[in-house]
Protein backbone atom coordinates (compact mmCIF):
# COMPACT_ATOMS: atom_id res chain seq x y z
CA UNK A 1 0.00 0.00 0.00
CA UNK A 2 1.61 2.92 -0.98
CA UNK A 3 1.46 6.12 1.98
CA UNK A 4 0.11 9.07 0.98
CA UNK A 5 1.90 12.02 3.18
CA UNK A 6 0.27 15.17 3.83
CA UNK A 7 1.39 18.69 4.56
CA UNK A 8 -1.12 20.98 6.86
CA UNK A 9 -0.32 24.51 6.22
CA UNK A 10 -1.42 27.48 8.57
CA UNK A 11 -0.25 30.66 9.14
CA UNK A 12 0.50 33.17 11.78
CA UNK A 13 2.22 36.48 11.23
CA UNK A 14 5.35 37.41 13.02
CA UNK A 15 5.33 40.96 14.88
CA UNK A 16 3.42 43.60 14.32
CA UNK A 17 3.55 44.00 10.48
CA UNK A 18 0.56 43.99 8.43
CA UNK A 19 -0.88 39.91 7.65
CA UNK A 20 0.08 38.45 4.44
CA UNK A 21 -1.83 35.08 4.54
CA UNK A 22 -1.17 34.09 1.28
CA UNK A 23 2.34 34.22 1.63
CA UNK A 24 2.70 32.88 4.89
CA UNK A 25 1.19 30.17 2.91
CA UNK A 26 3.80 29.89 0.67
CA UNK A 27 6.80 30.22 3.59
CA UNK A 28 4.47 26.85 4.98
CA UNK A 29 5.10 25.16 1.24
CA UNK A 30 8.18 25.95 0.69
CA UNK A 31 9.39 25.25 4.46
CA UNK A 32 7.85 21.78 4.33
CA UNK A 33 9.51 20.32 0.66
CA UNK A 34 12.95 21.46 2.92
CA UNK A 35 11.98 18.86 5.36
CA UNK A 36 10.50 16.13 2.72
CA UNK A 37 9.33 15.47 -0.20
CA UNK A 38 5.46 16.11 0.21
CA UNK A 39 2.72 15.24 -2.45
CA UNK A 40 -0.16 17.00 -0.57
CA UNK A 41 -0.55 20.60 0.92
CA UNK A 42 -3.83 21.71 3.09
CA UNK A 43 -4.07 25.08 3.54
CA UNK A 44 -5.90 26.60 6.65
CA UNK A 45 -7.24 29.38 8.53
CA UNK A 46 -6.39 28.88 11.74
CA UNK A 47 -9.98 29.65 12.95
CA UNK A 48 -12.08 27.09 11.37
CA UNK A 49 -13.35 23.81 12.85
CA UNK A 50 -14.81 21.11 10.24
CA UNK A 51 -17.86 20.10 11.29
CA UNK A 52 -17.76 16.30 9.63
CA UNK A 53 -15.34 13.51 9.82
CA UNK A 54 -16.34 13.13 5.81
CA UNK A 55 -14.18 15.82 4.90
CA UNK A 56 -10.98 14.40 4.14
CA UNK A 57 -7.93 16.55 4.23
CA UNK A 58 -6.28 14.79 1.04
CA UNK A 59 -5.85 15.74 -2.54
CA UNK A 60 -8.00 15.34 -5.23
CA UNK A 61 -7.15 14.95 -9.54
CA UNK A 62 -8.20 18.77 -9.16
CA UNK A 63 -7.62 21.42 -6.45
CA UNK A 64 -10.20 20.84 -3.64
CA UNK A 65 -11.85 23.40 -1.54
CA UNK A 66 -12.90 21.90 1.28
CA UNK A 67 -14.49 25.08 3.87
CA UNK A 68 -17.89 24.99 1.45
CA UNK A 69 -20.22 26.18 3.81
CA UNK A 70 -19.24 27.75 6.92
CA UNK A 71 -21.34 29.51 9.86
CA UNK A 72 -20.68 32.94 9.06
CA UNK A 73 -22.11 32.30 5.95
CA UNK A 74 -25.19 31.32 7.09
CA UNK A 75 -23.59 27.69 6.05
CA UNK A 76 -24.05 28.70 2.18
CA UNK A 77 -20.87 29.08 -0.13
CA UNK A 78 -21.08 32.94 -0.63
CA UNK A 79 -20.23 32.67 -4.29
CA UNK A 80 -19.21 30.58 -7.23
CA UNK A 81 -15.56 31.63 -7.01
CA UNK A 82 -15.26 31.58 -2.84
CA UNK A 83 -11.67 29.20 -2.68
CA UNK A 84 -11.00 30.57 1.36
CA UNK A 85 -10.76 28.85 4.50
CA UNK A 86 -9.80 25.88 3.57
CA UNK A 87 -7.98 24.34 0.52
CA UNK A 88 -6.05 21.47 -0.82
CA UNK A 89 -3.92 21.01 -3.52
CA UNK A 90 -1.21 18.54 -4.56
CA UNK A 91 2.59 19.64 -5.34
CA UNK A 92 1.78 19.77 -8.78
CA UNK A 93 -1.10 21.46 -8.54
CA UNK A 94 0.16 24.48 -6.47
CA UNK A 95 3.52 24.32 -8.83
CA UNK A 96 1.51 24.91 -11.83
CA UNK A 97 -0.36 28.22 -10.38
CA UNK A 98 3.04 29.24 -9.36
CA UNK A 99 1.64 29.49 -5.60
CA UNK A 100 -0.15 31.91 -3.79
CA UNK A 101 0.11 35.41 -4.41
CA UNK A 102 2.48 37.46 -2.44
CA UNK A 103 0.94 40.85 -2.59
CA UNK A 104 -1.93 40.89 -0.62
CA UNK A 105 -1.17 42.77 2.55
CA UNK A 106 -4.11 42.72 4.90
CA UNK A 107 -7.51 41.20 4.85
CA UNK A 108 -9.29 39.86 1.42
CA UNK A 109 -8.53 38.89 -2.25
CA UNK A 110 -5.99 36.33 -2.00
CA UNK A 111 -8.19 33.42 -2.08
CA UNK A 112 -10.26 35.15 -5.52
CA UNK A 113 -6.66 36.01 -7.00
CA UNK A 114 -6.14 32.26 -6.09
CA UNK A 115 -9.72 30.56 -7.70
CA UNK A 116 -8.49 32.78 -10.94
CA UNK A 117 -4.78 30.46 -10.91
CA UNK A 118 -6.49 27.73 -10.69
CA UNK A 119 -8.85 28.70 -13.61
CA UNK A 120 -6.16 30.25 -16.00
CA UNK A 121 -4.48 27.03 -15.32
CA UNK A 122 -6.93 24.73 -16.74
CA UNK A 123 -8.07 23.15 -13.83
CA UNK A 124 -11.53 23.11 -12.23
CA UNK A 125 -12.40 23.06 -8.31
CA UNK A 126 -14.02 20.32 -6.73
CA UNK A 127 -15.94 20.21 -3.65
CA UNK A 128 -17.63 18.07 -0.84
CA UNK A 129 -21.54 19.08 -1.08
CA UNK A 130 -22.73 21.68 1.62
CA UNK A 131 -23.49 19.02 4.23
CA UNK A 132 -19.78 17.27 4.53
CA UNK A 133 -18.15 20.98 3.83
CA UNK A 134 -19.57 22.58 6.68
CA UNK A 135 -17.08 24.66 9.37
CA UNK A 136 -17.39 26.57 12.07
CA UNK A 137 -15.45 30.14 12.36
CA UNK A 138 -13.92 30.52 16.09
CA UNK A 139 -15.27 34.20 16.71
CA UNK A 140 -12.73 36.51 17.44
CA UNK A 141 -11.92 40.07 16.41
CA UNK A 142 -9.72 41.15 13.39
CA UNK A 143 -6.09 41.54 14.08
CA UNK A 144 -5.03 45.62 13.96
CA UNK A 145 -2.76 44.45 10.89
CA UNK A 146 -5.14 42.69 9.15
CA UNK A 147 -7.31 45.80 7.87
CA UNK A 148 -9.16 45.29 4.65
CA UNK A 149 -7.33 45.54 2.19
CA UNK A 150 -7.94 48.62 -0.33
CA UNK A 151 -6.37 47.20 -3.42
CA UNK A 152 -7.62 43.73 -3.25
CA UNK A 153 -10.55 44.44 -6.03
CA UNK A 154 -7.97 45.84 -8.27
CA UNK A 155 -5.23 43.37 -7.98
CA UNK A 156 -7.78 40.26 -8.51
CA UNK A 157 -8.50 42.09 -11.78
CA UNK A 158 -4.87 41.89 -12.62
CA UNK A 159 -4.47 38.02 -11.56
CA UNK A 160 -4.00 37.03 -15.26
CA UNK A 161 -0.81 39.78 -15.72
CA UNK A 162 0.54 39.16 -12.21
CA UNK A 163 0.77 35.17 -11.27
CA UNK A 164 3.42 34.51 -13.81
CA UNK A 165 6.20 37.27 -11.72
CA UNK A 166 4.08 37.34 -8.04
CA UNK A 167 4.36 33.76 -6.10
CA UNK A 168 6.33 30.89 -5.28
CA UNK A 169 9.13 32.67 -8.01
CA UNK A 170 9.28 35.80 -6.18
CA UNK A 171 8.70 34.38 -3.01
CA UNK A 172 11.20 36.22 -0.28
CA UNK A 173 11.61 35.45 3.49
CA UNK A 174 14.10 34.51 6.48
CA UNK A 175 13.20 32.41 8.84
CA UNK A 176 14.00 34.05 12.43
CA UNK A 177 12.90 30.25 14.43
CA UNK A 178 12.05 26.67 14.14
CA UNK A 179 10.34 24.83 16.92
CA UNK A 180 9.77 20.93 15.75
CA UNK A 181 7.23 19.41 18.17
CA UNK A 182 5.15 15.58 17.74
CA UNK A 183 2.48 16.49 15.64
CA UNK A 184 3.78 20.67 14.28
CA UNK A 185 6.18 22.59 13.17
CA UNK A 186 6.60 26.09 14.75
CA UNK A 187 8.31 28.52 12.04
CA UNK A 188 8.55 32.22 13.01
CA UNK A 189 9.60 34.31 9.79
CA UNK A 190 10.10 37.80 8.68
CA UNK A 191 8.17 38.13 5.49
CA UNK A 192 8.66 41.94 5.34
CA UNK A 193 5.58 44.02 5.13
CA UNK A 194 3.91 46.40 2.45
CA UNK A 195 7.31 48.38 0.76
CA UNK A 196 9.76 46.44 2.88
CA UNK A 197 11.75 43.39 2.37
CA UNK A 198 12.41 40.57 4.86
CA UNK A 199 15.59 41.61 6.89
Amino acid sequence: MEKEELVLCSAGSHGEETFNRAKLLNVGFMEALKEDDYNCFVFSDVDLIPMDDRNIYKCYNQPRHLAVSMDKFSFRLPYKQFFGGISALSREQHEKINGFPNNYWGWGGEDDDIYNRIVFRGMGISRPDGVIGKCRMIVHRRDKKNEPNPQRFDRIARTRQTMQNDGLNSLKYKVLQMRKYPLYTFIDVDIGGPGRPPS
